[in-house]
């Protein structure tokens, strides 16, 4: 099976990178993937949280969106104590007010650390 990216899904997977309606946009839960490897970028949480984080940057970009416009998240990290270096990652791609958030800890998919998903409202500042 092949890895998810950031500008397109795996033939045969049924969803979207991100989805706009007329009020925002949805996007589909990001992994720390290298977009042109396919291929999870390292085996600690800095540096799949910001690959994670980048990869959420791209869709956004793609539908004419930021950082900026994100008003929530979820945050699915595979194991509790991964929660405060996590933060420590995350807080470099906001400012205040920081989006909504819930984290959740489960298995993920390709054994990564880390899976975002994110809802944007177009210019929300």
């Amino acid at each position: 099976m092949q890895k998810p990216n950031t500008s397109e899904v795996p033939t045969g997977l049924p969803f979207s990178p991100g989805f706009e309606t007329e009020s925002c946009l949805y996007v589909s839960g990001q992994g720390g993937i290298d977009s042109v490897t396919g291929q999870i970028v390292g085996p600690d949480i800095e540096s799949q949280t910001i690959t994670t984080m980048e990869n959420i940057r791209s869709v956004l970009l793609s539908h004419n969106m930021d950082m900026n416009d994100v008003v929530k998240v979820n945050v699915y990290l595979s194991d509790r104590h991964l929660y405060r270096e996590f933060n420590e990652v995350y807080a470099r791609f906001f400012t205040a007010p920081f989006p909504a958030r819930t984290t959740i800890y489960c298995d993920l998919n390709y054994d990564l650390l880390v899976e975002i998903d994110a809802i944007a409202v177009p210019g929300k500042k």
